[in-house]
């Protein structure tokens, strides 16, 4: 009878866990700008101006590398890649709507990159730093953007073929929690057009999947 008790109690531990899993949501939105994007073709991963110096880049880096290499394409040098694939990310106080699309094409490949991914270039507004239950909100947002190197140049206009655009509101400023996840949502969408933000829902332990599948 006690081990039957145990038992018991054990699945009711293990439903209750799950049923308090942490729901994620994450906007994402893509656009097609000069053409498709060539299939299986060489790349790097680059970063924008806001984020060269951050050191928590090449771990953010390494997600959408992996999900380059999913898709079929080759990692290689900046010299030799046909792709660039420019990352950038933040994370603002207060709430924000869904990433807007943005009609700037970029300017050239100095500075902040291709259409200055990040911050206000991409329509981001600072909102109420609460929400309606008083407690504080951050806004996560991270942007990929597929330009084509070579026909781009460090003095003329980026040739963008796609940008990815992803937001989520969190009580946490823990970017590194959400990052896999919007970098995955980001992904659903490589190479197409959305008429408006598309609404995906994760558990934080889906972040974590892509990591431990790594580490094995």
């Amino acid at each position: 009878m006690k081990d039957v008790l145990r038992v018991s109690l054990l699945l009711c531990g293990l439903l209750l866990t799950a049923g308090c899993a942490q729901t994620v949501v994450v906007d994402a939105s893509g656009t097609t700008k000069s053409g498709a994007v060539p299939p299986h073709v060489t790349y790097v991963v680059l970063p924008t101006a806001e984020v060269e110096k951050d050191q928590a880049f090449p771990a953010y880096a390494a997600l959408v590398a992996g999900k380059m290499d999913d898709l079929g394409y080759k990692k290689t040098s900046e010299k030799t890649a046909q792709l660039g694939v420019f990352l950038a990310y933040a994370t603002h106080e207060g709430a924000s709507a869904a990433p807007a699309k943005s009609g700037n094409a970029g300017a050239n490949m100095g500075g902040m990159g291709p259409g200055s991914p990040g911050g206000s270039g991409y329509g981001m507004s600072s909102g109420p730093s609460q929400d309606t239950s008083g407690q504080r909100t951050y806004t996560n947002q991270l942007v990929v953007v597929v330009v084509d190197l070579q026909k781009s140049s460090n003095t003329g206009p980026v040739v963008e073929l796609w940008r990815g655009e992803t937001t989520n509101t969190s009580r946490s400023k823990n970017f590194e929690q959400v990052a896999p996840l919007m970098v995955d949502a980001a992904f659903q969408h490589f190479g197409e057009s959305t008429p408006s933000a598309v609404r995906h829902q994760f558990t934080l332990e889906d972040g974590k999947k892509p990591q431990e599948m790594k580490n094995k």
